[in-house]
């Protein structure tokens, strides 16, 4: 089986309900894939919705969509801020979060804790 969400292919003749059938696999296959998308003004956008971010929190949001469903550690955060917040403490990077996931429940995203580690974005489960 090919790793590519839109190769599929049939020989005809197909019937209708068949065809449908593939079309609709193949749409779920490429849903499964998408990724969230931030621009330099702060807009992210996931899937048909978007919305707008701090500075602050699109710098966050940039690593996280970078390695979008991988951990980021909290010391890439406190790096990724160092010249914004030069003093950002363990408790400021967790208010940063908390904000953050606030903001992404309109568009389906969620950002995981990963005990010990760091943060983790995923799709937020329908």
């Amino acid at each position: 089986m090919s790793n590519d969400p839109t190769e599929d292919w049939v020989r005809p003749p197909i019937s209708k309900d068949d065809l449908e059938a593939r079309v609709k696999a193949l749409q779920n296959r490429f849903d499964s894939r998408q990724v969230p998308i931030l621009d330099s003004s702060g807009t992210l956008s996931y899937g048909s919705r978007s919305i707008t971010i701090s500075t602050t929190q699109t710098e966050l949001m940039a690593l996280l969509v970078e390695r979008f469903g991988e951990v980021v550690y909290r010391n890439e955060f406190t790096h990724c801020l160092a010249v914004r917040v030069p003093a950002l403490t363990r408790n400021s990077l967790d208010l940063h979060i908390m904000r953050l996931r606030r903001r992404l429940l309109p568009i389906d995203l969620s950002i995981r804790t990963v005990w010990g580690r760091g943060y983790m974005l995923q799709a937020t489960d329908s």
